[in-house]
């Protein structure tokens, strides 16, 4: 009984002298691999005893890059890098770093960045993105002093034609037809010969993006009584005509249409809808470990 005892035992101390073995040899492997990336490390700048290896900057490219694109992307990280390390250790030579007590700060950073993921996922998960265009008007109607305009706008008519264009004293009197067959001539005519062509009267375009290079652009009190007083205008330059007819406007500080306005609008309501799922959101965490007696609280109420 002794003796199969003794073989039981020597057989468990061999298996735990191998598991043993295998551990360390599982150890010494991983260690020498370390090693060795360590060792093949290619410095690529160094300030003080701070270095970059190129180990630290792989993940930057991909196999689509051209090499020119790659050794553009290198140096460009390393004159940041280099920059960085110079300016952080200068700072911290000059700051008294205990008084900035950075385990607080660093762990309300982290507190932070995770609280932000978690609610881009729930959001991202809950977020209704349908709004319907009488939700957009209905919120506009109510709220449409919050849209004022900063620029002007306008509806109309917007042609550019070379100079050197056939029929071109012809095109001011076809904008101010409104018979169908003057409007048709103006449009064969604007695809034809145009190099600038917007006839959607219906819609309202920012004035100073449209005469932006134009010789129309002057002051803003210029340009508001120039859309005050004509409706039809037309410059020249030494390349171009420029032929605008205007069919409505709003100027600065005036309510815009909701047409001009509804991507603006549409935005706000899904912003809106973002923080009540933020606050949602930790109103249902707060319930839940209220309910679970998750917390406590040591401070008695006064």
């Amino acid at each position: 009984m002794i003796k199969k005892n003794f073989y039981i035992y020597s057989l468990m101390g061999l298996l735990l002298i191998a598991s043993s073995c295998d551990q360390i040899k599982k150890s010494f492997s991983k260690a020498i691999e370390e090693e060795n990336i360590q060792n093949s490390r290619i410095p690529l700048a160094r300030v003080n005893d701070k270095v970059l290896y190129d180990t630290e900057i792989k993940n930057l490219f991909n196999a689509r890059m051209s090499r020119k694109d790659s050794i553009n992307i290198r140096d460009r990280y390393i004159s940041t890098w280099v920059r960085k390390v110079i300016t952080l250790e200068k700072a911290a030579s000059q700051v008294d770093v205990e008084k900035l007590d950075l385990d607080r700060r660093l762990e309300e950073y982290k507190f932070q960045l995770i609280m932000h993921e978690y609610e881009r996922e729930y959001i991202a998960s809950h977020l209704d993105t349908v709004v319907t265009d009488e939700q957009i008007k209905s919120y506009y109607l109510k709220n449409s002093e919050d849209f004022i305009l900063k620029t002007n706008i306008v509806r109309g008519s917007f042609l550019r034609y070379p100079n050197s264009a056939p029929e071109l004293k012809k095109v001011k009197g076809w904008l101010k037809s409104k018979k169908e067959k003057d409007k048709e001539k103006l449009k064969s005519s604007a695809f034809a010969y145009a190099d600038f062509v917007h006839l959607e009267d219906s819609v309202w375009l920012d004035l100073d993006e449209l005469l932006f290079g134009t010789p129309f652009m002057n002051s803003q009190s210029e340009v508001t009584n120039l859309l005050k007083r004509d409706k039809l205008w037309e410059a020249n330059d030494e390349s171009n005509t420029y032929i605008f007819k205007i069919d409505d406007y709003k100027i600065v500080d005036q309510t815009p249409p909701l047409q001009f306005v509804s991507q603006q609008v549409k935005n706000v309501i899904l912003g809106k809808r973002k923080l009540k799922l933020r606050s949602e959101l930790e109103s249902q965490l707060y319930e839940e470990a209220t309910k679970n007696n998750e917390y406590e609280i040591f401070v008695s109420e006064e």
